[in-house]
């Protein structure tokens, strides 16, 4: 019994060694076919899509909504137009830089169970070593922008890397519990105990201006939502060159929570904008864009003084709103007449 015992064992072991298999598997990279999304509405041959792009200085990145023809595998065709030399004319000229650099060619990009695995060429891999944060923000942010990508996995000529070409390490999957944009309280001294939130400034592009999420790393808190609006209120860094609408004296004095609805009553200089209807419109959508990252939050309502905030000059600012639903779009330029 014994002898047969071991001649199947020979026998199993021969047969892996002729076929190249193995009896001990590591873990496989095969491409698996990407995941389907939901087909367009009948009628419907393009997808509004939101993509990430560097500024100028390469200090952040920003969102912009900018419509594609529909595709299978359309994941894919987002990511291409991040390559230099790929982005589309009407987001170049409003000085949004490339995010992915010249050459990059993406070998092949699979999707299951929520995980993107992304394989590009070496060309990836020839940046400014100081903007891998950026380039990794802005990959992760525009996969993770469709409902079928939770998380993304980057390989470069089909293996893992510890970095790209600095010192972030994607080799773990990376999600969008990273941040974006990633800044630091100034009172943060302590990093092993920590939290994030998110909240949206302003970047102006010309007459053009675009909303840009910012997670802010600050101290442990038990009131997130109250977090959100005092790191809002704070504004942008020394030094940035995003902005916010709000003026600087605006103070919170306290919010309350019913349902989905969120309360915050200010005072200070809240209506001391000069900005006009514009100004007003843009710190409405700080205020929905920062707080409806909140958890159950879908509506926000604004009191000054007890009162709904009323600005100078005929300017109206609603009692209720909610997010704005179509905030960083960029319109595609029609094709060319013969």
């Amino acid at each position: 019994m014994g002898k047969k015992v071991c001649l199947i064992l020979s026998l199993l072991l021969l047969v892996s060694v002729l076929t190249g298999c193995s009896l001990w598997k590591k873990e496989s990279v095969v491409p698996v076919p990407e995941a389907k999304e939901d087909r367009p509405p009948a009628g419907t041959r393009m997808r509004q899509t939101m993509f990430y792009f560097p500024n100028q200085g390469y200090e952040y990145v920003v969102p912009v909504r900018y419509s594609i023809p529909w595709e299978e595998g359309i994941a894919r065709a987002a990511v291409n137009r991040l390559i230099d030399g790929q982005v589309p004319p009407e987001i170049t000229a409003l000085g949004f830089l490339p995010l992915l650099p010249a050459g990059t060619e993406i070998r092949g990009l699979t999707v299951r169970d929520g995980l993107a695995r992304i394989d590009f060429n070496r060309a990836v891999l020839s940046f400014n070593p100081g903007r891998e944060r950026q380039l990794l923000d802005g990959l992760v942010y525009t996969l993770t922008e469709f409902p079928t990508i939770s998380r993304v996995e980057i390989l470069v000529e089909g293996k893992k890397v510890a970095s790209l070409n600095g010192d972030e390490t994607p080799g773990n999957y990376l999600d969008r519990g990273r941040g974006i944009n990633l800044a630091v309280a100034g009172e943060v001294s302590d990093f092993t105990a920590t939290d994030r939130v998110t909240v949206y400034f302003i970047h102006s592009a010309g007459k053009n201006f675009f909303f840009v999420p910012v997670t802010r790393v600050i101290k442990p808190t038990d009131d997130r939502i109250a977090a959100h609006v005092t790191e809002l209120l704070r504004g942008p860094a020394t030094g940035s060159k995003l902005l916010s609408a709000i003026p600087r004296g605006t103070r919170l004095d306290n919010i309350t929570l019913a349902g989905d609805r969120v309360t915050l009553r200010l005072s200070g200089q809240f209506t001391a904008t000069g900005g006009g209807q514009a100004a007003a419109d843009q710190i409405r959508d700080q205020l929905a864009l920062t707080l409806t990252e909140a958890v159950n939050i879908k509506e926000v309502e604004v009191l000054v003084d007890g009162r709904v905030p009323s600005f100078a000059g005929g300017v109206t600012f609603p009692a209720v709103f909610g997010r704005p639903g179509d905030w960083n779009r960029v319109e595609a330029a029609p094709p060319a007449t013969r």
